[in-house]
């Protein structure tokens, strides 16, 4: 709640991924679950609802007038948690749902996304909140006395006890006023945490209650890792993903975010760029002139001005063809042997000079639906002979053929060592968007 949505970033590492990331993560639920709620602001009910059109079931504007210190954001869920009569989950918008729980599950109690070992992370960030002469209630005090405190992580919370649920955000809103962390003027750090999931699983233990998690293995407070929770490669087959943390921050994560979303969700993703004209000068009214020094950029500039010419809906279904790389960086040898590879049919290559200091290899650039409306991708002389040889489509097996004559003094020792060097030129370049695959 509160915020500009097309200017904070929330985390991620620009606005427009956080906006991509609510899309995946509501379209997910959708095609899963037949009610999805939305409980938000104005704010979010004009982005996410007017403009980008998320297809919730409903939409409750509930925190207009809420008085929260913005690192306190945990507070308004467990106010969300409160709310409901009837059994429910809560999921976050950086949770993604692929494939729709098991209905056994669906059928706990109290429901977690998985319990959480505590390590020196949740220590550490205790210790610091216990500094500043916090009041615990007792079965909280307890569970902090432990050398390794426990939790449940809230990605996804919520379940069918709601007695339970509604006395949980009771002792949420005990602790919040009694320790006065809604007082702006009051410099407490963040109990997003503590608040949200150590006392759920305190005040669980304390009642005897056991959560039923979605992931059954229990996971350290600091160990949600890049291939366990953020492998866009493996979206379809998760059982849920969740964006933690630093991962938001990741180039690569936010890049297979936004190409998973082109794949599954074209309309949605389109929304979203067009919301961010400053960052995709093909969505701007106005162009700007602009001079450059040195050659390369003379040459960049009027690729960019001659690029401006193509309608943004050629450009847009490039994007999506380059977004079947996802499938293809999953599939074996084998079966990659039936694909075809094209070249970006705007792909433009500069050769560098000797007498150029400043730049440090060749480049190859083609026009781009996003950013400064082209893209520049550094290539190697493997790179380039391969985007040569793709003049014409060709199977991935002809394009080996034609490249092995480049090596000819080490092709007899050294076959697989080259044939592995291709492999990875070309996830390269397909990830660049340089070429693309088809009959995926």
């Amino acid at each position: 709640a509160g915020g500009d949505l097309l200017k904070n970033s929330y985390s991620w590492l620009e606005p427009q991924y956080h906006l991509m990331s609510w899309a995946l993560s509501c379209l997910s639920l959708r095609e899963n679950y037949n009610e999805v709620v939305l409980y938000t602001d104005s704010n979010g009910y004009k982005v996410l609802i007017e403009q980008l059109q998320l297809p919730y079931t409903d939409v409750i504007i509930q925190y207009d007038d809420l008085k929260c210190p913005k690192h306190q954001w945990a507070y308004s869920k467990i106010l969300s948690y409160s709310l409901q009569k009837k059994p429910f989950l809560h999921i976050d918008g950086d949770v993604y749902l692929p494939n729709r729980l098991n209905p056994e599950l669906e059928q706990g109690g109290i429901i977690a996304q998985n319990k959480e070992k505590g390590t020196a992370y949740y220590r550490n960030m205790v210790n610091k909140i216990q500094d500043e002469n916090i009041m615990f209630p007792e079965f909280l005090e307890k569970e902090l006395h432990k050398e390794s405190i426990p939790s449940y992580n809230a990605g996804v919370l919520g379940g069918n006890d709601i007695e339970f649920i509604q006395d949980y955000c009771q002792a949420v809103f005990d602790y919040v006023e009694s320790n006065q962390l809604l007082h702006k003027h009051l410099n407490y750090s963040s109990h997003n945490i503590l608040f949200e999931q150590i006392l759920f699983h305190a005040l669980a233990s304390e009642k005897n209650k056991k959560a039923t998690t979605i992931l059954k293995q229990e996971i350290n407070d600091n160990g949600y890792s890049h291939l366990d929770f953020c492998d866009f490669y493996s979206y379809k087959n998760y059982t849920l993903m969740h964006i933690i943390g630093g991962h938001k921050k990741r180039k690569q994560t936010c890049e297979l975010l936004s190409r998973t979303l082109l794949k599954k969700y074209p309309e949605y993703y389109q929304r979203i760029i067009k919301l961010f004209p400053e960052k995709h000068k093909r969505f701007q009214h106005q162009k700007k002139k602009e001079t450059y020094p040195i050659s390369y950029s003379e040459y960049a500039y009027k690729l960019q001005r001659k690029w401006r010419k193509i309608p943004n809906h050629i450009l847009f279904d490039l994007e999506r063809k380059s977004s079947d790389y996802l499938e293809y960086a999953k599939w074996t040898d084998e079966k990659r042997q039936s694909v075809i590879i094209k070249r970006n049919p705007y792909l433009s290559i500069y050769e560098k000079r000797n007498t150029e200091e400043l730049i440090q290899s060749d480049i190859a650039l083609i026009p781009s639906l996003l950013n400064n409306g082209f893209q520049e991708v550094l290539i190697d002389d493997l790179s380039y002979n391969i985007l040569i040889t793709l003049k014409y489509a060709n199977s991935i097996e002809s394009i080996q053929k034609k490249i092995y004559p480049y090596f000819r003094s080490r092709i007899a020792k050294d076959y697989k060592v080259i044939e592995k060097q291709i492999k990875e030129k070309l996830e390269y370049l397909l990830y660049n968007k340089l070429i693309y695959t088809t009959s995926i």
